[in-house]
């Protein structure tokens, strides 16, 4: 692993020794598995701080590059987006003749460098400061859906309650003021614009990936037949009975029970030909049904990558001159 600090560049030190490594990560040249020095090796080897090299490592491990644990180094991790051989040696291409360019006009590599490096953070913070506001009845399933959308999108995602919009807090009230969307899953989508209205926030209704298919198995239930709906605890169920409410199923003739009540739980299911559970309580679910009952299981956690590539959209987008 050859690596090069330049005392007098306008880079900071961290910022040299984090994109040399960043480089290497993406070209292929540390593989996904490879263990770095740890911060005493490397910092000794390259004589900078201990914590300089601290800093390049935690940022790494933000942009999903490295995994570091207490006792176990940083080893280099997979990357499904790394920049593929082709399209690596095509970057280093350009990046030869910007460089080429800019020295035509006087600039030295150097500080060329420094100029790229700058505006490639600019363009960066352009992204991470677009925040999103994910909204869902279930905190469990608020937080679980903004920590998948955080991941795949690399922006800050704030999970909210539904019933918190109807009497928000200060700090929900903040998070809302400044949040540049507010994303719901389909189910919610009008009760949140109603909620929202008076804040002027654009709100965007995203599709979880299985609910379509199950919709219309939920919707094929004869109507008058008895079906249970269970989620985390009663409440919950509420918020799922409406929920398919919303999206136009209506005429079942539902029991509401939670898995946080194990007693009211085993005394429900067994009258009901059709049980409707969320998956998060799907494997506590499993167990107590009886030959013939039919289990359908409602997915809060995967979005359709349609939903995914409108977001992005949405993030990326840089805010118009005002």
């Amino acid at each position: 692993m050859q690596v090069r600090i330049e005392p007098n560049s306008h880079l900071p030190v961290y910022a040299q020794l984090k994109e040399q490594l960043r480089f290497l990560i993406l070209n292929g040249e540390l593989a996904p598995g490879t263990r770095l020095p740890n911060t005493r090796q490397l910092a000794g080897f390259l004589g900078i701080n201990r914590n300089t090299v601290l800093k390049a490592y935690q940022e790494l491990e933000q942009e999903g590059l490295v995994e570091c644990r207490p006792g176990r180094g940083c080893v280099v991790v997979e990357r499904p987006t790394a920049v593929a051989q082709p399209a690596s040696a095509r970057l280093l291409a350009i990046v030869d003749d910007a460089i080429k360019q800019a020295s035509e006009i006087g600039v030295s590599p150097d500080d060329f460098a420094t100029f790229a490096y700058a505006r490639a953070r600019q363009r960066r913070d352009v992204q991470v400061k677009r925040r999103l506001v994910f909204v869902e009845c279930e905190a469990h399933v608020a937080t679980a859906l903004a920590r998948a959308i955080q991941k795949r999108l690399d922006v800050e995602v704030t999970p909210v309650v539904l019933r918190d919009l109807q009497h928000p807090t200060v700090e929900v009230e903040e998070q809302l003021r400044e949040a540049h969307v507010v994303a719901t899953t389909f189910f919610h989508i009008q009760e949140v614009r109603r909620l929202l209205a008076k804040a002027k926030k654009e709100v965007v209704g995203l599709v979880v990936k299985p609910h379509l298919e199950k919709l219309f198995q939920i919707a094929g239930i004869p109507r008058g037949m008895h079906a249970a709906l269970v989620c985390i605890s009663e409440r919950g169920a509420l918020d799922m009975k409406r929920s398919l409410e919303n999206a136009g199923i209506n005429g079942l003739d539902e029991s509401l029970c939670g898995v946080d009540d194990r007693q009211k739980l085993a005394e429900t299911l067994p009258g009901h030909p059709v049980i409707i559970a969320s998956d998060f309580v799907a494997d506590q679910v499993r167990p107590l049904l009886q030959p013939g009952q039919e289990l359908i299981v409602l997915d809060y956690t995967v979005l359709d990558e349609g939903a995914i590539s409108l977001l992005r959209s949405m993030v990326t987008e840089e805010p118009q001159p005002t």
